[in-house]
């Protein structure tokens, strides 16, 4: 019997009866019940995005164009003279041809937790999140941002990053390595007046 008022007492009190003005109180009026999931729904939540990103391109174009041209003038001089005054003739041909193919490929795997940011009037969560990761001197800069729907969010508190709606997704490093990537003054200024 005990057991039973206990565990009574214990879900009034997390269900928000419990008063929170009472200093002596464990509860207050904004805490969970310790039966429900443990899933982001309130700003200053946290949510695990599981960032699986892949992404590939490749653009193949071909051009062929040629185009040929002939004229021929006839003096009309008669068969006497045409022997000394021959007839006119001009000609041109121009030919191009082209090709080009461009491919891109692209992959991002991580784990990043953010934090619910807003509440949307339909209840879908504003998120943000932001993380440095520093090793050997090179320093490494991972932000998300979008929106997400609490159905698509998972019993763990995790959500994959293609159910992120308007995801923005930046990764940027900074160091030493990072650097020798970059084109240098020299080399930007020749490339943009050539």
């Amino acid at each position: 019997m005990k057991r039973i008022a206990l565990f009574l007492s214990l879900a009034i009190a997390s269900s928000g009866f419990a008063q929170s003005d009472n200093p002596g109180s464990l509860w207050n009026d904004h805490a969970r019940s310790p039966f429900a999931d443990r899933k982001a729904a309130r700003p200053g939540d946290i949510l695990t995005v599981l960032i699986q990103e892949t992404s590939s391109a490749t653009s193949t174009a071909a051009t062929s164009s040629s185009k040929s041209d002939s004229a021929k003038i006839n003096a009309g001089i008669g068969p006497i003279l045409s022997a000394l005054i021959p007839d006119l003739q001009t000609g041109a041909s121009a030919s191009s041809q082209g090709q080009g193919s461009t491919t891109r490929s692209g992959r991002l795997q991580a784990r990043l937790t953010v934090t619910v940011k807003e509440v949307l009037p339909n209840g879908n969560l504003v998120i943000e999140g932001t993380r440095f990761v520093q090793m050997n001197k090179e320093t490494q800069k991972l932000v998300l941002t979008g929106i997400v729907r609490p159905d698509d969010i998972r019993a763990d508190n995790t959500i994959l990053s293609e159910n992120v709606a308007e995801g923005s997704i930046t990764y940027d490093g900074k160091g030493t390595v990072g650097d020798r990537q970059r084109r240098g003054i020299i080399a930007t200024i020749l490339s943009w007046l050539f």
